[in-house]
């Protein structure tokens, strides 16, 4: 029986309610997250089945290179997995729901609060990305106005798979953000 295993799992920007319950699943189930690398593939190790929460913050700064802002959860227990793209991962035994010192946001409004800075330094430059380079591309790539065949044929198929993803990341976070601001309001 392998020891290891590699999962591929993709969540958007404000899908981190889903990454956790994810993780927490895994961890139950007897593989302990070991490692990450973008664009989603976590890598697990098998271990004892356990109860443990996972939870994941977003910050201005690199967790891994903050020693106050790691320090601060390993003051309340949490243990630091990895930081990637301003995420950080920690996890802590015992469940949210047995536990309520198992939750890194003490109200609404933290966790609110982190919500608007996602959106603010990461969706707003996807969105300049979709505008600037993606939707002009696609719509040359539609065009046939890149002159070779196989060229077009690429760039369409690039573009529109690109086309694609960037709406479906928009709006399953627009809706993820309201579902959110509605819930904790």
């Amino acid at each position: 029986m392998k020891n290891t295993k590699t999962l591929f799992r993709f969540f958007t920007l404000f899908e981190y309610e889903e990454e956790e319950a994810f993780l927490e699943t895994q961890h139950k189930n007897g593989w302990k997250v070991t490692g990450y690398k973008l664009p989603g593939f976590y890598k697990f190790e098998k271990c004892e089945p356990e109860e443990v929460t996972y939870r994941i913050d977003f910050t201005n700064e690199n967790g891994a290179n903050n020693s106050d802002y790691r320090q601060m959860f390993a003051d309340n227990g949490w243990e630091f997995l990895w930081s990637v793209n301003g995420f950080s991962i920690f996890r802590k035994e015992g469940t949210s729901a047995s536990e309520n010192n198992n939750e890194i946001f003490t109200d609404n409004a933290s966790k609110l609060q982190m919500l608007q800075k996602i959106h603010q330094r990461k969706l707003l430059p996807l969105i300049t990305i979709f505008l600037c380079a993606v939707v002009p591309n696609f719509l040359r790539a539609i065009n046939g106005d890149f002159h070779n065949s196989a060229i077009n044929l690429f760039f369409s198929i690039f573009f529109s798979v690109m086309f694609v993803f960037y709406t479906y990341v928009f709006v399953r976070s627009i809706v993820k953000i309201k579902e959110l601001k509605k819930k904790l309001m």
